[in-house]
């Protein structure tokens, strides 16, 4: 079976060991993309999964909170006092904190990350959808840079 290097490079990054730190390298030095494609495919796949991890997990814990009375006492004790503690400022506030979260392109610090903490800070996607993408962004051209050993390789982006 023959899959395009395009579609194994948005897989590589769609899933949550690899997202697009590993995906953007694998695309330019074993897949033989260039930077522009390995950066948008790179992209494009890391950030697939994120609407249906902001949209399906508040589900999944209410359900859990119903069917587990101790994943209820848990849930209710940090994760919705945390709501109400913080409110609409953190909202905002949030935005601006995921970007860079997922921006820095160390382990445990990309997208998948950062939707699971949007759900459980109860930060609206309105914002967090908007940081996430910004941090995918700049942690793109970031391990594009990296990649490639010059900043003057994301010259095609400007």
């Amino acid at each position: 079976m023959n899959v395009s290097p395009q579609l194994m490079t948005a897989a590589l990054a769609a899933l949550p060991l690899t997202e697009l730190r590993a995906a953007l390298p694998i695309a330019i030095g074993s897949f033989g993309l260039d930077a522009g494609s390995a950066f948008f495919y790179s992209v494009v796949g890391n950030l697939v999964p994120v609407p249906f991890v902001i949209w399906l997990l508040p589900s999944a814990i209410a359900w859990t909170s119903r069917h587990w009375a101790w994943a209820h006492r848990t849930l209710d004790t940090y994760f919705f006092r945390l709501k109400a503690k913080h409110g609409k400022s953190f909202e905002r506030a949030g935005m601006v904190a995921i970007a860079i979260f997922v921006a820095i392109p160390l382990p445990g610090t990309g997208a998948w990350t950062a939707a699971v903490l949007s759900v459980l800070f109860a930060i609206s996607p309105r914002y967090s959808i908007p940081g996430i993408v910004a941090g995918v962004l700049g942690a793109g051209m970031i391990v594009l840079s990296i990649t490639t050993g010059t900043l003057g390789a994301l010259s095609w982006i400007l």
